[in-house]
């Protein structure tokens, strides 16, 4: 198992992984899969904004992805990211989720992001338990925020804090910039986390 940076070659792989997320379930609130091309560029864009986009592959297969984007589009947000994680159906119960937010949360607090993020649907529990399980705390509950699949949906926020919050930020350092060697055994701590198939 090799967890690395997504590239724009892995689109293909990484949407196929998502799309029962968006048709079958109500863990993203999508409910149509964007394409190959929309994909690619959220992904450029948050590539170039900064922010890690992570893969689990083996043996050439992409089984799951982390990512980290922006909480919000105006400034002050500078210092804060929202989070997710999709792995394969077929690649659950490997320690795959853990692995890849492991590595994404140390890269964010090596960046110097204060708190980072991650929306999830109430009722989905699995969720709701890993989150909690990777130190996440429940920050905020939004009733009927969303509807899909027939239903109205919950949404909690829940938070994580990476850095101390300082009343003089320094801004965080561009994913690109990072030293590689750090870089790598972050990767390497994190790809034993995981279980064989």
């Amino acid at each position: 198992m090799t967890i690395r940076p997504a590239a724009i070659s892995d689109v293909g792989m990484m949407l196929a992984i998502y799309a029962p997320y968006v048709l079958n379930s109500t863990a993203s609130w999508e409910s149509e899969l964007p394409s190959r091309q929309i994909f690619a560029q959220r992904l450029q864009s948050c590539q170039d904004a900064g922010f890690p986009w992570l893969v689990a592959e083996q043996e050439g297969a992409i089984l799951g992805y982390a990512y980290a984007a922006r909480l919000g589009e105006r400034s002050g947000y500078d210092w804060t990211t929202q989070v997710s994680v999709y792995v394969a159906e077929d690649a659950r119960g490997r320690g795959l989720g853990t692995a890849l937010y492991g590595a994404l949360l140390a890269i964010l607090k090596m960046q110097g992001y204060c708190s980072c993020y991650a929306l999830v649907t109430e009722s989905n529990s699995a969720s709701v338990s890993f989150h909690k399980a990777m130190g996440f705390l429940e920050a905020a509950s939004l009733p009927n925020a969303g509807f899909k699949l027939g239903k109205w949906l919950n949404l909690a926020y829940y938070y994580l804090p990476l850095n101390p919050c300082s009343l003089s930020p320094k801004r965080p350092t561009s994913f690109l910039k990072l030293d590689p060697q750090q870089l790598h055994r972050i990767f390497c701590k994190a790809q034993s986390l995981t279980r064989p198939d």
